[in-house]
């Protein structure tokens, strides 16, 4: 009996007396889809249309369909942002601004120069496939306050997205991995499902799984650089919306905002090069500059850990342990 407890109490609880990340992984997913569907049947309660809203036919205008993925998406966030406080409260002691939003000293300049550094990353893919002659571009006809009316509503409808996607994959759960099973063992498996999440998406291949594997660890780097989300944020967010807004590009086979953009942007053969109608994503001048960009997040100097979020990330159980746990080149330079 006693040897079964043992076991037991193995199998759910870390050296740390606290539970194992898989456990911590499974609360958290399981949280987020129980207050996902609460909030869904609520609001369905109270607004009947809701869920036309919220799945418009195929036939809907796109200002529905944005109206509709902007809807999802803020109720996606909301959903992983309880579920992250709840579980971070409850489970490890700690505070919602643990799991990767508060603003620490320097968060801003991680916002700036991630958001450089994204739009840069784009550019250069972009850039490959042109100098090969695989793309094509049309200037549309469109006035410079449409180009700024799109662009402010796409820079709040894509942010709120990329939100979304960075605490659902790197918040609570790839921190839960991060302690238990270390971080290259939580960036695998973490670029994997976010891999596995856009196989679904039109026009997906193996190489953009590959590539969107890579930007996990990209992601996920720029998370360990920082212990926080806003560094990881602004690099998808701004290599999304610049893709569309500016080129006209296909968001991992998303054409919903082809409208909106500033150029109507194509790519050609050979695919395998320029992604074709998956977008710059499904091609390997995105491998090559998200690669560069991984290796220079990983290696800079520029990205470092705050001393708020080192004292954030400690778990309630652990706060009066030693910080050693942390290395000493993400500590914040002075």
């Amino acid at each position: 009996m006693n040897d079964a407890s043992a076991l037991t109490n193995k199998a759910l609880i870390n050296k740390e007396g606290e539970l194992r990340c898989l456990w911590r992984v499974l609360a958290f997913y399981i949280s987020f889809f129980l207050i996902a569907s609460l909030l869904v049947a609520v609001l369905g309660t109270i607004f009947p249309r809701f869920g036309d809203f919220l799945v418009p036919s195929e036939t809907a205008s796109s200002n529905t369909k944005l109206i509709a993925i902007t809807l999802e998406c803020s109720l996606l966030l909301i959903s992983a942002i309880i579920a992250s406080a709840l579980c971070a409260r409850m489970i490890e002691r700690r505070t919602l601004a643990s799991t990767g939003y508060k603003f620490h000293d320097g968060w801003s300049l991680d916002f700036v120069l991630g958001w450089a550094m994204g739009t840069l990353t784009i550019a250069l893919a972009v850039a490959m496939v042109v100098a090969v002659g695989a793309m094509n571009f049309t200037a549309r006809q469109i006035t410079i306050a449409e180009a700024a009316r799109n662009f402010f509503i796409l820079f709040f409808v894509l942010l709120i997205a990329a939100a979304f996607e960075e605490v659902f994959i790197r918040g609570f759960a790839f921190q839960a991995l991060i302690r238990d099973a270390g971080p290259v063992a939580a960036i695998a498996i973490t670029s994997v499902v976010f891999a596995a999440l856009h196989l679904a998406n039109k026009g997906s291949s193996t190489l953009s799984t590959v590539n969107t594997a890579i930007a996990g660890v990209w992601l996920g780097a720029a998370y360990l650089k920082t212990r926080s989300l806003w560094l990881a944020t602004a690099l998808h967010h701004s290599w999304n919306l610049v893709m569309v807004i500016v080129f006209g590009l296909p968001v991992s086979g998303i054409v919903d905002y082809k409208s909106m953009a500033w150029l109507d942007g194509e790519g050609i053969s050979p695919v395998w090069i320029s992604g074709g109608d998956y977008g710059p994503e499904g091609g390997v001048a995105a491998t090559l500059a998200v690669t560069l960009c991984t290796l220079f997040v990983a290696r800079s100097r520029w990205f470092t850990t705050s001393d708020e979020m080192k004292a954030a990330i400690i778990p309630g159980s652990a706060a009066t342990k030693t910080t050693s746990l942390f290395p000493k080149d993400s500590s914040r330079a002075s």
